[in-house]
């Protein structure tokens, strides 16, 4: 549970997701700089933000842990936001910067006031963000595209709505009427979203990267429902020690099924 409560796991799926990213784009070379610097920025900001929200008195689980470890999370969250930067100064490239402002900015986005009266806009906000800070390697190294490609890309934005599931499913009480309206529109939408990728797994071509990626959304989407279906049936810590490192295993699936030729050599 010390994995979880320190959000080691949300860095490792998204490392999982962005490599599977960029396999199902066609990126034959990844060289270890641009995933680590994923993982340390995604670190830093699950550290970071659970530490400020239990702070300042938000609904955070475990709420009580977070504000007794608040100095050292802190801490350590400022160490790996200053090893972060020294590799992207002087090793990896600035050029990166341009890329994680798109999440950086996707983040900022949900601290709007207005926005926070909005129905499940932090989940949406967070999923994005997460979605694109997975994106950045591909972009990175596909030297076609700005970063503002990564808000026109319509696969993203796919991946964005199984994260939004994701977070919904994740964050939604078990009891009381959030918990109610949520579960009752969850189930639905996740046939919905299913159905959706089958179509277009169908309707393109075997070889083409579409194909695999929406095969992979497919996967995950019937994996986030065993998930949901689960949670009914384990208690609270359970469920909070292992969901987000469930996320990594269809992404993992779909690494082994879709990997390009050229990894494989």
């Amino acid at each position: 549970m010390l994995i979880a409560l320190w959000g080691i796991d949300v860095p490792l799926v998204a490392l999982s997701w962005g490599v599977l990213i960029a396999a199902l784009f066609g990126i034959p070379l990844l060289t270890f700089g641009p995933l680590l610097l994923l993982i340390s920025m995604v670190w830093v900001y699950v550290l970071f933000t659970r530490v400020v929200r239990a702070l300042a008195g938000e609904p955070v689980p475990y709420e009580d842990y977070y504000r007794g470890h608040a100095f050292l999370m802190l801490l350590v969250a400022l160490c790996a936001f200053f090893a972060s930067q020294w590799l992207l100064f002087f090793s990896v490239g600035k050029y990166l910067i341009a890329f994680f402002a798109v999440p950086f900015l996707v983040v900022l986005l949900t601290h709007v006031p207005i926005l926070k009266k909005v129905p499940f806009a932090r989940e949406l906000g967070t999923g994005a963000a997460f979605v694109f800070s997975c994106a950045v390697p591909t972009y990175f190294y596909s030297y076609l595209y700005s970063p503002l490609h990564m808000f026109f890309n319509t696969h993203l934005w796919c991946l964005i709505v199984l994260f939004l599931l994701f977070m919904v499913e994740r964050s939604r009480p078990t009891h009381g009427q959030e918990g109610r309206i949520a579960s009752t529109w969850l189930p639905g939408g996740m046939i919905v979203f299913f159905v959706a990728c089958f179509y277009m797994v169908l309707t393109t071509d075997n070889s083409s990267y579409e194909h695999h990626f929406y095969g992979t959304l497919c996967i995950a989407t019937a994996f986030l429902h065993v998930m949901s279906k689960m949670r009914q049936r384990v208690n609270e810590a359970v469920w909070f020690s292992f969901c987000w490192g469930l996320m990594a295993v269809p992404a993992l699936l779909g690494i082994l099924l879709y990997a390009p030729e050229t990894w494989l050599r």
